[in-house]
C-alpha cells in the first residue's frame, strides 16, 4: 500500500508540474533550461520528440480517419509589451502538427524544397508544422473539431465520421484540413522536415493581424526554436509588399542586407534569375548615390526635396554625404523618438544645468568670433553643430542653438544675429 500511495502521489506531482510548465515566457522560450542545456544537441528527429513530450500536450491524436496528422499545443505568456503594458492575461498558443506524408493522398514531394533547390534531398516521411494563429488566443488549431456540411449546413464533430449524419453527404475532410495548414494569415507558420531542413512560410506582426506580437518578436521566437531543435537550414521567401517597393528598399540601403539577415538569412536567389552578386551590387549602387545630385544647383527652381535634404543635413552632427547616410539618420531619429517615454516626471524641469548651457553657448560664441574677426561672416547651423559635436550631447546642442539667436555677449555690447538662408534653407548665425 505504501508503494502504491507513493506512486499515486508522484503521479499527481508530475501532472501539476506539467500544467504549470505549460505557460512559458514567449520572449525567452525555448531557453537552455527548457532544452536541457546540453552543448551538443541531438538531431532534429530526436530533439522534436523530446521537445513535444516535455512541453506540449496532445490536442488531436492520430486516428483511422486522420492517420496522417497529429497535433500538440503549447501555451505561452507574452509578458510585457514594448510600451510597458501588462500582457499577463494574454495567451499565445503554439500549435504543432505532425504530418505523415506517406499516409496522405497528396504528393510526398515538397514544393518549397523544389523552389529553394533542395530537390536532391531524400523524401522525409514526416514534417512538423509550427503555427501561431491570427488572434493569439488559447484555442487549438481547428483540426478534428467541427465542420459544417455543404449540403444541409449542420455541423458535426469530424471524429464521428467522414459522412454527414443528417444527409449522408461525404464531407471533404482532407481538403478542409489542409486548407487550415495552408492559410497565409497565421502569425507564424514554419515547417521543419525530419531531416532538419525548414521553411518559414508566414510571419505576420501587428499589421498582419497580431494584437500584441510584433514581427520581430515572432522572428526571435522562430530563431530560438530552430536553434534549440538543431535545425540545419531554414529558407524564407520574401513576398511581402508592405508599403510598396520603395519602403522595401530602405533596410537594404541602410544596412546593406535584407531584414531577415538580422537572424542569419542570406540572399540565395531572386525572381527572374537574380543572383546574389547582382542583388548586392544593386544595393551598393543605391546606397552610394551622393546627395549632391539632389541638392540645389545654379538657377534651377528650388524644390521641396532640396529643402528636406538640407533640413536633415542641418540637424545631423555628422556630414550626410550619401543616400545611406541620410536614411540611416532618419531611421535613427525615428528610433530615438519611439524610445522616449510618453510623459516626463513633473519634478524634472530640464535635463541640463545652467552651467552646461552657458558652457556650450560660450563655445559657439568663440567659433563665431574666430570665423569672421572684426567683419563677422555668417556661420551655418550645421557648421556650428559639427564644430562642437564632441563637447556635448546632440540634444543639448540643439537646445542651445534654439535659444542662441538674440543672445547678448561681451558685457551685453553685442548680440548674436541669426537668419534663414533662402538658398540652403538652413539657419545661420554671426
Amino acid at each position: 500500500m505504501a508503494v502504491m500511495d507513493v506512486g499515486r502521489a508522484a503521479k499527481r506531482a508530475r501532472r501539476s508540474s506539467r500544467v504549470s510548465a505549460d505557460l512559458y515566457d514567449f520572449s525567452t522560450f525555448p531557453t537552455e533550461e527548457v532544452t536541457g542545456g546540453d552543448s551538443t544537441l541531438p538531431p532534429f528527429r530526436d530533439g522534436v520528440r523530446y521537445f513535444l513530450a516535455s512541453h506540449a500536450r496532445v490536442t488531436f491524436p492520430s486516428s483511422t480517419l486522420f492517420s496522417s496528422l497529429m497535433t500538440w499545443q503549447i501555451l505561452l505568456r507574452p509578458g510585457y509589451s514594448m510600451d510597458g503594458s501588462d500582457l499577463s492575461s494574454r495567451i499565445v498558443s503554439l500549435d504543432v502538427v505532425e504530418e505523415d506524408v506517406t499516409r496522405s493522398s497528396r504528393s510526398v514531394y515538397c514544393d518549397h524544397c523544389r523552389v529553394v533547390g533542395w530537390s536532391s534531398h531524400p523524401v522525409c516521411r514526416k514534417k512538423y508544422h509550427f503555427i501561431i494563429r491570427s488572434g493569439g488566443d488559447s484555442k487549438s488549431l481547428n483540426i478534428g473539431l467541427q465542420k459544417a456540411c455543404s449540403g444541409c449546413g449542420n455541423t458535426q464533430n469530424l471524429s464521428e465520421g467522414s459522412n454527414c449524419k443528417w444527409c449522408s453527404l461525404a464531407l471533404d475532410v482532407e481538403d478542409w484540413i489542409y486548407s487550415q495548414l495552408e492559410d497565409n494569415t497565421h502569425l507564424l507558420h514554419g515547417v521543419i522536415h525530419s531531416n532538419g531542413f525548414a521553411h518559414l512560410l508566414s510571419v505576420n506582426g501587428r499589421e498582419g493581424g497580431s494584437g500584441f506580437l510584433t514581427g520581430r518578436d515572432i522572428m526571435d521566437f522562430w530563431d530560438r526554436l530552430c536553434s534549440s531543435l538543431a535545425v540545419r537550414k531554414s529558407s524564407v521567401m520574401d513576398v511581402s509588399r508592405k508599403y510598396g517597393m520603395d519602403y522595401r528598399l530602405l533596410h537594404g540601403m541602410t544596412n546593406g542586407c535584407s531584414w531577415y539577415n538580422e537572424w542569419g538569412y542570406e540572399f540565395k536567389s531572386g525572381s527572374y534569375a537574380l543572383t546574389r552578386e547582382a542583388y548586392q551590387s544593386a544595393v551598393n549602387t543605391l546606397s552610394a548615390i551622393p546627395l549632391s545630385e539632389f541638392l540645389f544647383q545654379g538657377r534651377r527652381p528650388r524644390t521641396q526635396l532640396h529643402s528636406t535634404i538640407a533640413f536633415y543635413q542641418s540637424l545631423s552632427c555628422s556630414e550626410l554625404v550619401t543616400v545611406r547616410d541620410l536614411f540611416s539618420f532618419l531611421l535613427q531619429l525615428i528610433r530615438e523618438n519611439r524610445a522616449k517615454p510618453a510623459s516626463k516626471p513633473l519634478d524634472v524641469l530640464c535635463a541640463w544645468t545652467r552651467s552646461d548651457v552657458e558652457r556650450v553657448q560660450l563655445a559657439m560664441v568663440k567659433i563665431l568670433k574666430a570665423t569672421g574677426g572684426n567683419q563677422a561672416s555668417w556661420v551655418s547651423r550645421w557648421a556650428l553643430k559639427r564644430s562642437i559635436c564632441k563637447t556635448a550631447s546632440p540634444q543639448l546642442i540643439n537646445y542651445c542653438l534654439k535659444h542662441f539667436g538674440g543672445m547678448l555677449v561681451d558685457d551685453e555690447s553685442r548680440v548674436v544675429c541669426f537668419r534663414c538662408n533662402p538658398i540652403s534653407n538652413d539657419f545661420e548665425y554671426r
